[in-house]
């Protein structure tokens, strides 16, 4: 069985306990609370696990490997966030909603730097290599959608949080930083999804489809997140964390298709 397949069903296994402990509130709160900061490390290590293999797989050092060597490197420093969250909120018992931003906030901070160098390096590597990029008014389409969904974020989100006086100035940064660097995100990565599947719709594309949905699902996650921990209502167990769990392994899933790609094409070169 291929480990793509394999993943496939532990991914539908760990959202399946994710929602039946979610919904019954199985254990009561103490293990809600364990439950809720120990799933996205385990979610976010298979990702980084899955990202690596697909750097190794590559033989040449180039623009391709070093961009997925970014996405790994960005991967690596949310689970690194999500074990210090987990550290803090079960070790030392801190209330991660009064002590926001924490530590942990400023490696998830961190980890958009590397990604976004990542897909941007993949993006420019396509555009020089001659391969076609696709219909330019689709381009605008996309920028159209964007736009709007920014614009609708700016109002509903980001001015009301700018705007509140209870707020301190550090914690609305990271209000604000969250949703904004995930568009820019999810940009690229929706660019990289269409220019690949213009190569057809079979294993070329799947990478950066699975990437493109994985990092969708992480801004959705961050943009709910950002208003419920604003207003004051996210806790323990809150089912936008199936957001961010279904984010990190569609995103591992990219790295093992990505390795099989290339173990084909390697097969087939000999």
């Amino acid at each position: 069985m291929k480990k793509s397949s394999i993943l496939w069903i532990l991914s539908g296994v760990l959202l399946l306990i994710n929602i039946i402990v979610y919904f019954t509130r199985w254990g009561g709160e103490n293990f809600l609370t364990i439950f809720s900061d120990i799933l996205p490390i385990i979610c976010s290590l298979i990702s980084s696990i899955c990202l690596y293999r697909a750097y190794k797989a590559f033989k040449q050092f180039d623009f391709a490997k070093v961009a997925w060597l970014m996405i790994f490197i960005g991967i690596s420093l949310f689970f690194i966030a999500e074990s210090i969250y987990a550290i803090l909120e079960i070790g030392f018992k801190l209330d991660m909603n009064s002590t926001f931003p924490s530590i942990a906030d400023y490696f998830w901070c961190g980890a958009y730097v590397p990604v976004l160098i990542g897909l941007s390096m993949m993006f420019y590597g396509y555009k020089n290599s001659g391969l076609p990029l696709g219909n330019l008014k689709l381009y605008g389409i996309l920028s159209i959608i964007l736009a709007i969904g920014f614009a609708l974020t700016t109002y509903f989100l980001l001015v009301p949080i700018v705007k509140d006086p209870e707020t301190d100035s550090l914690a609305k940064f990271f209000y604000l930083y969250y949703p904004i660097a995930d568009i820019f995100l999810v940009i690229p990565a929706l660019i990289l999804m269409y220019i690949t599947s213009l190569f057809g719709a079979g294993s070329i594309s799947k990478p950066w489809k699975y990437l493109a949905f994985g990092f969708i699902c992480i801004t959705l996650g961050d943009l709910i997140y950002s208003y419920l921990s604003w207003e004051d209502l996210y806790g323990s167990g809150n089912f936008i964390d199936l957001a961010w769990h279904s984010g990190y392994l569609l995103i591992g899933l990219a790295g093992l298709y990505q390795e099989e790609l290339i173990k084909s094409f390697n097969t087939s070169a000999k």
